[in-house]
């Protein structure tokens, strides 16, 4: 993409969360990605499977993705500490499995905005993810057994908009909740990771593979 292309996209994006009332606080923490878009044509190449819920997979896409803790741990990320380690095991796969587009961490479950790398299924991603983060979080809280809940809900973008909407709408899920007023007050998002100096250093800076 050329500079000219950028700076058009990030016009574009400008006006747009503008007529969101989002204000100045998002646009630093825009990073336009090249999406995929999808067509009628990706129908025939979509790889869909059924649990309790729908998933779809197709290849260089990015999808919004939410999944949560299970149901007899209650709001239990409202513990800093916790939802601290689980925003650093997000990051971890970043730039090796995924591109992190957005996310926000919620009380009781977590919503994603990702682009798999090639070679990584969003299904290995999501169980790595889980996985490592289950297992850390259980060792603080000395517990045994599944943190998060079994199936995840996964969505294809189509879009720009699509994109946008998803973005819009992680940021301002704890406004929604009635957790903070203003997305950017609100601790454990990527908009204040990014916005934020030394956020990243002030992790805990778990080890182990996931």
């Amino acid at each position: 993409m050329s500079q000219e292309q950028s700076e058009a996209k990030f016009k574009k994006i400008r006006e747009w969360l503008e007529t969101k009332h989002v204000g100045q606080a998002f646009q630093p923490a825009i990073a336009w990605p090249e999406l995929r878009v999808f067509n009628r044509k990706d129908l025939r190449s979509v790889a869909a499977y059924w649990r309790r819920l729908p998933h779809w997979e197709l290849a260089d896409s990015t999808y919004f993705i939410t999944f949560r803790v299970r149901n007899t741990l209650g709001e239990i990320l409202k513990e800093s500490s916790l939802a601290s380690l689980v925003e650093e095991v997000l990051w971890f796969g970043h730039g090796e499995r995924y591109v992190l587009h957005a996310y926000v961490i919620m009380p009781n479950h977590i919503h994603l905005l990702l682009n798999p790398l090639e070679g990584w299924s969003l299904a290995k991603i999501l169980q790595g993810i889980k996985g490592f983060s289950s297992m850390q979080v259980n060792k603080i809280l000395q517990r045994k057994g599944a943190f998060w809940q079994d199936e995840s809900f996964d969505h294809v973008i189509r879009n720009e908009e699509d994109w946008l909407d998803k973005f819009n709408y992680i940021h301002n899920n704890p406004v929604m909740a009635g957790l903070v007023t203003m997305p950017q007050d609100y601790l454990f998002s990527s908009l204040v990771t990014m916005h934020s100096e030394g956020r990243l250093e002030s992790l805990p800076h778990i080890q182990g593979p996931i």
